[in-house]
């Protein structure tokens, strides 16, 4: 099942020593359900820095994996006590980061929801800070 959807992007960085930073977008999306995950998809924009990658979050039960194509290549698996190493290309060169998940929390199904993903963030083995997204899926009018 595929359909289009309106997706409330709120993301929030916490880095050491400086004032948390939020962003909120919001674009329209794809909303897929299979074999029990739910992917929910959108291309970036200028607002967010990554124009012409395409993000996938996908919600695998407990666990979510984050996955970025096109102008920026990245895949991150969150799921809660577990650490993800995996090199995130920048354009002119990749960096080693890890991801710890700190919570995850969704109702995504076929109708929306919502999804949380909150996780601690270390870049060439030095902790940077947190990142949490928050997601709120409507279907398109």
């Amino acid at each position: 099942m595929e359909k289009e959807v309106l997706l409330t992007i709120t993301g929030t960085q916490h880095f050491q020593d400086e004032e948390p930073e939020t962003t909120k977008l919001v674009t329209e999306g794809i909303l897929r359900c299979e074999d029990g995950a739910v992917e929910l998809s959108y291309e970036e924009t200028e607002l967010t820095g990554l124009t012409g990658t395409q993000t996938t979050f996908r919600i695998e039960g407990a666990r979510v994996i984050l996955t970025r194509t096109g102008a920026l290549e990245s895949r991150m698996v969150f799921a809660v006590g577990q650490e993800d190493r995996s090199l995130y290309d920048i354009g002119y060169g990749a960096l080693m980061i890890a991801v710890r998940a700190e919570s995850i929390r969704s109702d995504v199904n076929e109708n929306g929801g919502t999804l949380q993903v909150s996780y601690a963030i270390s870049i060439e083995e030095e902790t940077a800070g947190t990142i949490e997204y928050l997601i709120e899926v409507r279907p398109k009018q």
